[in-house]
């Protein structure tokens, strides 16, 4: 009777604490040694009897109860304990509630057990730096990029200006070898920053992918609008023309240039060159309503040597004659014809009749060379070569 309620109150402890049994109450129960000199035994059969069965009552009442206590309390029954047992199973669940409570979400990630969650947020901290260092990295590059595509513009555009003054020499080297007798030369070339901008500007105008290259290169953000980049290019264009003309190669060209219209006043040709650009690119400016400089479009072949066509009357002076009113084809006509009116006519000479004829008496001002003026060119060629040949007469 006595092992029987024995292993009953075990079992109860076991549930009760979560400690496993350890086997049968005679395996438990040690006999304690008797003291030496008592020879007396430890207790009598029917005393441990006794006691086991009322021990027994007293255990499984007090048992039953904690039993119940498991089962209502769960979890948190559990932990307030201090159990060092196995989990109960229907732990997550009261962990659920107990995180509805304090306000945190059971659809939250579990961090890793001696973690903070700070820590996992801290984590992301450092890559910020790495993206502002990206970032900086990558408009620096962008920065190199754009001056170095602009040294690599602007040398590419003073080879084309070289070029372009080679090719004039050229021209008017190889015309001179055999002048004719009209005694003048139509050069319809026009070397203006506005030419050499539209060359750049054409295929950009029209194809996305140039564009984009072009403001790549600009270092202006391939969204920005069309006045906005041609404007960027327009400065670079002009800063090149610029720096050409204070270059070595630039002035060398130069007075081969007019050593070259020298040698034309000495036979006696006189060159015609249009004095502005008057193509494409004006067109587009007007398009996008943008404004330019007069010299935007003003041609650098422009000489006090020769004639130049201007697109208004003010333009020029007394010693750079610009005629407006008239073409290049129509002016080279009237200077001929003079000269056949008076063969003795120098260059400088007809600069001046023309000079005089597109000038108002009256006002002091410039005008247009019309039909009345034209008329009047002519007459006073005739009165010039009476005057010269009253004059050989006389010498």
């Amino acid at each position: 009777m006595s092992v029987r309620s024995a292993q009953a109150q075990a079992a109860i402890i076991a549930r009760t604490t979560g400690t496993p049994a350890r086997g049968p109450a005679k395996e438990e129960v040690r006999k304690e040694p008797a003291k030496p000199g008592t020879g007396k035994s430890s207790s009598s059969p029917g005393a441990a009897s006794s006691k086991s069965a009322g021990g027994s009552k007293g255990a499984g009442a007090k048992g039953l109860q904690n039993q119940d206590g498991m089962e209502s309390g769960g979890a948190v029954g559990a932990q307030a304990g201090g159990s060092a047992g196995l989990p109960d199973k229907r732990e997550p669940q009261g962990r659920g509630r107990f995180d509805l409570l304090q306000g945190e979400s059971t659809h939250s990630k579990a961090h890793p057990q001696g973690t903070p969650a700070r820590e996992s947020a801290s984590a992301v901290a450092p890559e910020l730096p790495r993206e502002k260092k990206a970032e900086d990295r990558e408009r620096s590059n962008t920065a190199r990029q754009a001056l170095e595509g602009r040294a690599k513009l602007q040398a590419a555009l003073a080879q084309r200006i070289q070029a372009g003054m080679l090719d004039v020499l050229g021209r008017l080297t190889k015309f001179l070898k055999s002048p004719g007798r009209l005694g003048v030369v139509n050069l319809t070339l026009v070397l203006s920053e506005s030419a050499i901008t539209y060359e750049l500007w054409k295929e950009p105008s029209s194809v996305p992918a140039r564009r984009e290259r072009m403001a790549q290169t600009l270092g202006v953000s391939p969204a920005a609008d069309d006045a906005t980049l041609l404007k960027e290019l327009m400065g670079i264009v002009h800063q090149s023309f610029v720096d050409y003309q204070a270059s070595r190669p630039g002035r060398e060209t130069r007075a081969q240039y007019e050593q070259v219209l020298q040698a034309y006043d000495k036979v006696g040709v006189l060159p015609i060159v249009p004095g502005h650009d008057t193509g494409p690119m004006m067109t587009e400016l007007a398009q996008l309503k943008m404004g330019h400089e007069e010299s935007f479009s003003r041609s650098l072949l422009v000489d006090p040597l020769l004639l130049a066509v201007g697109l208004n009357p003010d333009e020029g002076s007394d010693t750079q004659v610009m005629i407006a009113g008239l073409t290049v084809a129509q002016l080279g006509t009237l200077v001929a014809h003079m000269r056949r009116l008076n063969p003795r006519l120098t260059n400088k000479q007809v600069r001046q009749i023309l000079l005089n004829a597109s000038t108002d008496l009256k006002t002091m001002g410039r005008k247009n060379l019309g039909n009345f003026e034209v008329e009047q060119v002519q007459h006073m060629a005739r009165q010039l070569l009476k005057l010269q040949a009253v004059e050989q007469l006389y010498v």
